[in-house]
């Protein structure tokens, strides 16, 4: 037994106190600080896109613009909510300290407009302000993407949406420049088209939406909301109503709540706790996959070297062949733990210095506790662990280079990876026929389970499908231990036939 925690701390060790580890230990809090500031660079920089409209109705531009307009209000009071969430004092939020429409809350139409006639970001910025902590930066409202263009002169005077089309071509193929307001020249992005015949009825003229760009198409989601708005404004004048009627009905949010049968009344309306708790899992099986297969490809290149380097040879001089194969699967394993102990430990001191249970990692960490998530974690992974670390030893045994694996590993990452496309339903259907089929293949039991942990799945289900898993991996260890003890100290790695011929051959 003391060979096997020999060879185990050999390789725990090997990896733990290598530089590339320590590095990751280092750069990994780094990286997710640079993570935040490209996503704060990139809606910096994000690119201002300039457009036209030429409407023969004159009745529609200014629509437009105001949708623009409160699109914009809308991003800008949610990212004034996230604000508060982290710049503002947690005891602040909860006891509603900071007055409506100011303070986080269901951003509805109603609160755009409230928001808007209140004063604003000003105003809000005043209110928060006794709540924000001590050193929190300043609020910067996300810049505007979208600005309409005055029409040039020439296009205006066209005369008719066919000539428009035509002279507007240049522009939106980038030729030529806009020039407005004696301003610099700016690149067209779109042009929006509204014909005379433009209206309600079935055989209106449709609007047109022009632009080389096929994949930013929030501009013509913004047309088209803004059109249908006014559309909806000229019908409700035509019934003989006011037209601020439109804006109090879509202002109109009915207020519904989620319960969950399971609970006794008081405590069977779901909030963020419970949101956390159903999508823990999730997070927890894609942290899973990874780390199965970042610490099989370790097994694979540290096997794939010893033996190259006949380094194998010197420790099979001191230890069994099984006994070697056991201190890998331990060290390696450690390995694997490791990495996931770190950020759960990154994740407590986040939680700890920012308000413990009253922000989102607080939560996700107290949840991680309070249930049994935890402890199905671990176990799913050492068994997830030893049916993948089994192949991939048995595939190091067999090579003498990764070029030699790479016959093998083309249908072990098939395997590893083919329930990703399938995850999503098992997350949106827990206890549907897709999650009870992956369940019962012994391969992906650990990551379906995993992912069905919060919605209570039948129990005989989970033990008759884990009972099958735990069969499997004794199987699928004996055949590839078999495998592991025989090829190992072979000069060149056997053929793809004669694998089979390893893996029935019964070794002492």
């Amino acid at each position: 037994m003391n060979q096997i925690f020999l060879i185990a701390w050999r390789e725990y060790k090997q990896y733990i106190f290598s530089r590339g580890f320590l590095l990751f230990l280092v750069m990994f809090p780094l990286g997710m600080v640079f993570v935040g500031a490209a996503l704060g660079l990139l809606e910096r920089t994000k690119p201002t896109r300039y457009f036209v409209v030429y409407d023969e109705t004159s009745s529609y531009t200014e629509e437009i613009d105001r949708e623009i307009e409160r699109r914009h209000l809308r991003s800008s009071i949610a990212a004034w909510d996230l604000y508060l969430s982290i710049a503002a004092d947690a005891e602040a939020i909860d006891d509603k300290a900071i007055p409506a429409p100011f303070g986080p809350a269901e951003l509805t139409d109603r609160r755009v407009v409230a928001f808007e006639n209140a004063g604003g970001f000003e105003a809000a910025a005043a209110a928060a302000a006794p709540h924000i902590k001590p050193g929190a930066v300043a609020f910067t409202p996300p810049k505007q993407t979208f600005y309409r263009l005055d029409l040039p002169d020439d296009i205006a005077a066209s005369g008719t949406l066919s000539g428009a089309e035509e002279m507007l071509r240049p522009y939106l193929m980038e030729e030529r420049l806009v020039r407005s307001g004696g301003g610099r020249a700016k690149q067209l992005f779109a042009a929006i088209l509204i014909p005379a015949e433009f209206g309600p009825g079935e055989n209106a003229a449709p609007a047109q939406y022009w632009s080389r760009n096929l994949t930013d198409q929030t501009l013509q989601s913004i047309t088209r909301s803004a059109l249908n708005r006014a559309l909806r404004r000229q019908l409700i004048t035509d019934f003989g109503l006011p037209r601020e009627a439109l804006e109090e009905v879509s202002a109109i949010n009915a207020p519904v709540s989620a319960f969950r049968p399971d609970r006794t009344s008081e405590k069977a309306e779901l909030g963020l706790q419970d949101r956390i708790e159903t999508a823990l899992p999730a997070g927890l099986t894609y942290m899973l996959l990874v780390i199965i297969f970042g610490v099989g490809n370790l097994l694979l290149t540290n096997t794939i070297e010893e033996r190259s380097n006949k380094i194998v040879e010197i420790l099979l001089s001191s230890v069994t062949a099984n006994q070697l194969m056991m201190g890998k699967l331990m060290g390696i394993a450690a390995v694997g733990l490791t990495m996931p102990a770190i950020f759960l430990f990154g994740s407590l001191v986040l939680a700890a210095t920012n308000g413990g249970n009253d922000n989102v990692m607080g939560m996700a960490v107290g949840t991680l506790f309070s249930t049994n998530l935890l402890a199905i974690y671990l176990f799913y992974f050492l068994c997830a662990y030893l049916i993948f670390s089994m192949i991939f030893l048995a595939i190091g045994a067999v090579s003498n280079s990764l070029q030699d694996a790479q016959s093998y590993m083309g249908p072990v990452m098939l395997l590893v990876f083919a329930p990703l496309p399938f995850m999503i339903m098992v997350f949106q259907n827990p206890n549907g026929l897709v999650a009870s089929i992956l369940t019962w293949i012994p391969i992906y039991t650990p990551y379906a389970i995993m992912m069905r942990a919060a919605a209570d799945p039948p129990l005989w289900e989970v033990l008759g499908a884990t009972a099958l898993m735990l069969a499997f991996t004794i199987f699928l260890m004996r055949i590839m231990g078999r495998i592991f003890r025989q090829a190992i100290l072979q000069a060149s790695p056997p053929k793809f036939r004669e694998v089979w011929r390893l893996a029935r051959k019964e070794t002492d």
